[in-house]
């Protein structure tokens, strides 16, 4: 599902074949954005309805209907339903019952656990690029997806089993009695709606760069036969920050790792804006990738130390609105800005400011968790 972070590598050949916009091209990922909020969203709820291998095997599936479908038709509608819909739905739940499986009790900290899943889900990014480059030179972008979803069908079938093997004891707290929407601002207002907007900012930061990592690398130098070097790099460090931000996590406060990931996103993109160079693009992509990188482990790490582990699917499953409306905005707004001007400074200055934003936003969280369940 990693493959996801690999988009950027799709987009100039989709624009060749089906003759498109950056504009429309991007609209495919914010769809898929929006989709994948919406599967962590109600993945909690069908956690309660549905076994652990049910869901898998039928979520994988979908995913691989929706590539079957992108990947058969060369049509702008076919990336939307296929790719957008209903892939993205699949990442969104498979996403969440990964971090959903890290919670659990391990004879290793939970805060690692987790920080160990987010970051094997970018791997996905660093691992996929070179290939999907080999791919596309060979047969083509449509084929290489068609392919991509007979392995996802595979993967799922595998998973299934795996699943219905282990028999994780995976649980909510959907036993409460509570409607699909009570409660939507969960028991601490404030905290929540902090946390919503700083995960907002960051992602709309970070997304409106890394959505577009092949191309910013292109458009300051780098090479189109070196283009995935920028997706690669920032998938690396992604990683490299997702595994090491768990540890940070258990010195400081979780909330101090959130002011520095915004602070650090907002200071590699002015960097790059006052110094632009293909070698600082790619340096500037790998930092805002770390940041992004310890974001995800870092959010999941601090809504359960704010709410309680048995609270962390259902507000963590409504914090996740933020990621999918970042992931809409974010990459499609790079997009607009670079059909206007043919380039992306625009882009990339607004990116360093919202992510400042972020630092003041996070900054009034509480300074001391309410709960800490390590």
């Amino acid at each position: 599902m990693g493959s996801f972070y690999g988009w950027s590598i799709l987009v100039a050949p989709l624009e060749q074949t089906l003759n498109a916009t950056r504009t429309e091209i991007s609209s495919i990922y914010s769809i898929a954005f929006i989709s994948m909020t919406i599967g962590c969203f109600v993945t909690y709820k069908l956690l309660s309805v549905l076994s652990l291998p049910q869901l898998l095997f039928g979520i994988f599936s979908i995913g691989a209907a929706g590539l079957t479908i992108s990947g058969t038709f060369e049509t702008l509608w076919s990336k939307w339903i296929g790719y957008g819909v209903l892939f993205g739905f699949s990442i969104g739940v498979a996403y969440f019952v990964a971090m959903a499986a890290a919670s659990l009790e391990m004879p290793i900290r939970r805060s690692i656990a987790i920080s160990m899943t987010m970051a094997a889900f970018a791997c996905g990014g660093l691992i996929w690029p070179p290939i999907f480059v080999s791919i596309i030179n060979g047969v083509g972008v449509h084929t290489l997806i068609w392919l991509f979803a007979i392995y996802l069908f595979v993967v799922g079938l595998i998973t299934a089993l795996l699943t219905h093997k282990a028999l994780p004891p995976l649980s909510t707290d959907t036993d409460k009695g509570e409607t699909f929407f009570s409660n939507i601002l969960t028991e601490q207002p404030n905290t929540f709606v902090l946390l919503w907007v700083g995960h907002l900012l960051i992602a709309f930061a970070a997304l409106m760069a890394l959505g577009h990592a092949a191309g910013i690398a292109i458009s300051f130098g780098v090479s189109k036969e070196q283009a995935y070097i920028g997706p690669m790099l920032t998938n690396s460090v992604y990683i490299c920050f997702a595994l090491g931000s768990g540890i940070i996590c258990d010195w400081i406060t979780g909330r101090r790792v959130l002011i520095g990931i915004a602070a650090l996103t907002s200071l590699a993109l002015l960097a790059l804006y006052f110094i632009p160079s293909a070698t600082m693009s790619l340096i500037a992509l790998a930092l805002v990738g770390g940041a992004f990188g310890a974001s995800s482990a870092t959010f999941p790490i601090t809504v359960s130390r704010y709410f309680g582990v048995n609270a962390l699917a259902r507000v963590y499953g409504r914090l996740a609105s933020a990621y999918g409306l970042a992931g809409l905005l974010g990459p499609f707004a790079a997009g607009i800005f670079y059909d206007l001007n043919r380039s992306y400074n625009y882009s990339i200055l607004i990116a360093a400011l919202l992510a400042f934003l972020g630092v003041l936003t996070l900054s009034a969280l509480p300074k001391h968790s309410i709960l800490n369940t390590d």
